[in-house]
Parts: C-alpha cells; sequence; structure tokens
C-alpha cells in the first residue's frame, strides 16, 4: 500500500510539473552564418502559441522577444487552434497580440494545421493582414536581403497514413523572379519531417515547429512524442543541417490536445544570421 501510495504521489507531482511548465517561458539562442547577406541580422521565431497566454495579454512573452531586440519576427503556424469561430478569436488574444508585435517589428506569418482548420480560414488571414503582419499563402515577399516563402501544406501534409502529392514542393520558389536567386531564402514550413525535400529547393534556413518538442524530452532520446501522436519524431526541435541548408524546430509556445510539457518548457527562438 505505501509503494502505491509513494507511486501515486510521483505520478500527480509529476502532471503537476508538466502542467506548470507552460508558465516557464525560455529564450534559445541558435547563430547561423552566410555570406549571401551583407550584415548580421537577429530574428525570432514563434510557433505553436495555440491560444496559450504568458503573463496577462501576453506581456511576458512579448518582453521576452523585446528583450533579443529582433529585426524581425517570423511565426510558423499555429498561433490558434483548429474550429476556432471568427466569434472566439477575440478570446484568444492573438489579433491583439500580432498587433503589439507589429508596432515595433516587420512580422512574417505562415499557416500551420490549426489555422487552415478553423472555421473561417480566410477571415482569420484578412483580420491578421489587418494587423500590419505580413501573410504570404504559397508565395514569396521580399524583406531587405531576405526572400521568404510562407508555405500552406493540405490538411493531408499533416498525416503519415494519407498521401501527400509532394509535386508542392516543386512548386516552391518556381514563380521567383531570377534577379531574387542570389538572396538569402527563409522558408517557413510549418511541419518538418519534409526536411528533405525542403533542402532541394533554394530555401538556405527553414523555419518549422509543430511536434511542441515532442511534449515530453528526455536526455539522449529527446522528443518522446509528436503532437499527432508520433512516437520519437525525428524532427522535434533545434538545428538540422543538410549541406549548406539548416532547419530550425521550435519546440513551440504552447499545447493543444496534451496540456502537458515534460522537462521540455515552452520556447521563443533567438537566431542570429551571421553575414559577410
Amino acid at each position: 500500500m505505501i509503494i502505491i501510495i509513494v507511486f501515486a504521489v510521483i505520478f500527480v507531482l509529476l502532471l503537476l510539473y508538466g502542467y506548470l511548465s507552460h508558465l516557464h517561458l525560455v529564450s534559445t539562442f541558435y547563430e547561423i552564418k552566410s555570406d549571401k547577406i551583407s550584415r548580421n541580422y537577429r530574428i525570432v521565431l514563434l510557433s505553436d502559441l495555440h491560444c496559450a497566454k504568458h503573463g496577462k495579454n501576453n506581456s511576458k512573452l512579448i518582453g521576452a522577444i523585446d528583450s533579443a531586440k529582433p529585426d524581425a519576427i517570423f511565426i510558423a503556424g499555429d498561433l490558434t487552434n483548429k474550429h476556432l469561430a471568427t466569434d472566439d478569436i477575440k478570446v484568444c488574444e492573438v489579433l491583439e497580440f500580432l498587433k503589439k508585435l507589429t508596432e515595433k517589428y516587420p512580422v512574417f506569418y505562415s499557416d500551420g494545421n490549426h489555422e487552415i482548420r478553423m472555421d473561417d480560414p480566410d477571415e482569420y488571414r484578412k483580420a491578421v493582414i489587418k494587423t500590419g503582419v505580413v501573410y504570404p499563402e504559397n508565395e514569396t515577399v521580399q524583406y531587405n536581403e531576405f526572400s521568404i516563402y510562407g508555405l500552406t501544406l493540405p490538411k493531408v501534409g499533416y498525416y503519415k497514413k494519407h498521401l501527400l502529392d509532394e509535386s508542392i514542393f516543386d512548386e516552391i520558389y518556381a514563380n521567383e523572379p531570377d534577379d531574387n536567386k542570389e538572396k538569402y531564402h527563409i522558408l517557413l514550413a510549418h511541419e518538418p519531417r519534409y526536411f528533405e525535400k525542403y533542402t532541394e529547393t533554394r530555401a538556405d534556413l527553414i523555419l518549422s515547429g509543430h511536434i511542441h518538442g515532442g511534449i515530453m524530452r528526455l536526455p539522449i532520446v529527446g522528443g518522446v512524442i509528436a503532437s499527432g501522436f508520433q512516437l520519437f519524431p525525428k524532427f522535434d526541435a533545434g538545428v538540422y543541417k543538410k549541406n549548406d541548408k539548416t532547419m530550425v524546430v521550435s519546440r513551440g509556445l504552447g499545447s493543444h490536445t496534451l496540456k502537458f510539457r515534460f522537462f521540455n518548457p515552452p520556447e521563443i527562438v533567438i537566431i542570429d544570421i551571421m553575414g559577410g
């Protein structure tokens, strides 16, 4: 009986720790070098907020971003939740959060699997764009020395049991003007498991999320379970390289189905792209 009680207490404490970990926001720093740009840039990567709030009106999150003093902010999807009605967006406070960011920084936002499954995704995009956010949807936009592509995958792109028409990856940058070829290319792509395909495009830097860091992180093993209940996801968090291509995967800022994060605090990712 004593052993059962001890295990029960440990289990409850572990669940409490996993739940309270949502409150402990951290900043993770990476450095990437490229001779395609003439100076240094600092960018912030956000993903998978899922309507979570870090402080009142996300004051802690905004404070962490301000402390980093970025040149621009990149959002790799899932700020909101699937099936969220248009009238409920105010409750989520995403638009207010984005408006505060665009008052200070250029903000680039690409779809995740939750945005495309909202009750009215087109209405949501329009509302986001009104805040001043740049929202490329399978298209390229320009910012300083960067060419930025926002990838919107179809719903089947997020489920392994379905076959995705991978010709979609051949179309990335296909219509980009030739005079942009020498620019530093950033691909906003919520789903990281297509890393090999992304590296076949012009993308120099791929910014992703979706996996939530594996929900639980263990030494050596890394992420244990992906947000889609896939065990031991290959691209769970951090930096991945192939040749001269780099992918950075954020652990995300919130959760949706499983409201726990074990040894895996929510993070903002700060990337210094060193030029020259």
